[in-house]
């Protein structure tokens, strides 16, 4: 028997959910319209990391500009991706270890797709691993890993980026070699397990030092980013040195996020100044390894309908003015495909997703290889029992 989701326990659920919906909605509306008025009057770049709070609080996000540029400023790319460019999207999937499974194992995935602008048909490419040892499968704890799962999939995902760059730079291919990965660039988890500092972290700083040295630009892309580093730094400004206020009208914003702002401030293609995050992961990033992250707003949409990304990449290639040109240039015309979604990216997930039937497929490969030697096995009867439904 098949049971569905009684969808009429959840009425009176459902319209207070659209209640508040439309209440926060309400509040987003005034609260923009401050916003682009704070956006607008910013204060000089200096005078705004001058005006920083000592002391950032936990789980406080706030940026900074890193460039004497004013907040104000919109910058569009009139310039098609130069020729010869080179860019690689990369993503990345996975099998988790499961314990109902045949065998105790994860599969990591990465998929990748080259794009040159010479006229070259574009490059999939596909690394696929295995890993089964006790070492592997547990983590210091003792316990099946889990979380550390997306951070090895990240390292996979890097791997791949830096040998395609590598490679494509041995063909010839001139500055900036463009990486794009799906998700953010700044290491996006706490950086406090074992494996993390001791492994994984050295592992991905290593590829920034390798993609350096061949003129590539790693580069992380977010769809519908959320946060609001850039509204909290303008908030600041508005501050006087009490922490107070200056203007009592004014209250701190509690239903815009960044995206909502720059959907509204930023025409198609137009992306923002370069911001650089504040936290300590980003201090990590900054020493000992030398790779500070970046990021700037871009809209990838169309009018009245706008796509925004938040862009990361190092600081020692955002610097570069005719390398951010590049990749605002190259950006544009990959998402103008697929309606803000670069074409590399979406290749990259289709070439690097594993499937129910490729999980299926290994299954049985494995259970007669296991059949071979001798070995019977079988789902646990939770697994079997699923399967019939």
């Amino acid at each position: 028997m098949q049971f569905m989701l009684r969808l009429e326990r959840l009425k009176s659920a459902i319209e207070a959910l659209s209640q508040q919906t439309q209440a926060t909605s309400q509040q987003a509306e005034i609260e923009l319209q401050y916003a682009l008025h704070w956006l607008k009057t910013a204060p000089p770049a200096a005078t705004l990391r001058e005006r920083l709070p000592q002391a950032i609080q936990p789980g406080q996000e706030i940026a900074i500009p890193p460039l004497d540029m004013p907040l104000e400023n919109r910058l569009n790319s009139e310039t098609v991706p130069p020729r010869g460019t080179v860019i690689i999207g990369v993503d990345g999937s996975q099998i988790p270890p499961d314990r109902h499974a045949i065998a105790l194992y994860y599969v990591l995935q990465a998929g990748a797709l080259v794009f040159r602008y010479n006229g070259q048909a574009p490059t999939p490419q596909q690394h696929a691993e295995l890993h089964f040892s006790e070492q592997e499968l547990y983590d210091e704890e003792g316990l099946l890993i889990t979380g550390q799962l997306g951070m090895r999939r990240a390292i996979a995902e890097m791997a791949l980026a830096t040998a395609l760059a590598e490679q494509v730079r041995a063909e010839g291919a001139p500055t900036p070699i463009l990486t794009l990965t799906d998700g953010p660039l700044l290491w996006p988890y706490s950086g406090r397990s074992r494996e993390e500092r001791e492994s994984l972290l050295p592992a991905y700083f290593a590829a920034f030092d390798r993609l350096r040295e061949v003129g590539g630009m790693p580069v992380g892309f977010i769809e519908r980013p959320g946060g609001k580093p850039l509204l909290e730094l303008l908030w600041q400004s508005r501050l006087d040195e009490n922490g107070q206020p200056r203007h009592e009208d004014e209250r701190h914003p509690e239903a815009v996020d960044d995206e909502l702002l720059m959907a509204h401030f930023l025409a198609p293609g137009e992306r923002s100044v370069w911001l650089k995050r504040l936290s300590p992961m980003n201090e990590k990033h900054h020493e000992p390894a030398g790779h500070p992250i970046w990021f700037c707003y871009l809209n990838l949409g169309e009018q009245d309908l706008p796509v925004i990304a938040r862009i990361e990449a190092p600081q020692w290639a955002a610097e570069q003015e005719g390398w951010s040109t590049a990749l605002h240039a190259v950006l544009l015309h990959q998402a103008n495909i697929l309606h803000g979604n670069p074409y590399v990216l979406a290749r990259a997930h289709e070439l690097a997703l594993v499937t129910h039937q490729d999980k299926t497929a290994l299954e049985s490969l494995l259970h007669r290889r296991l059949l071979g030697h001798g070995i019977i096995t079988r789902t646990s009867e939770k697994a079997r029992q699923k399967g019939f439904f």
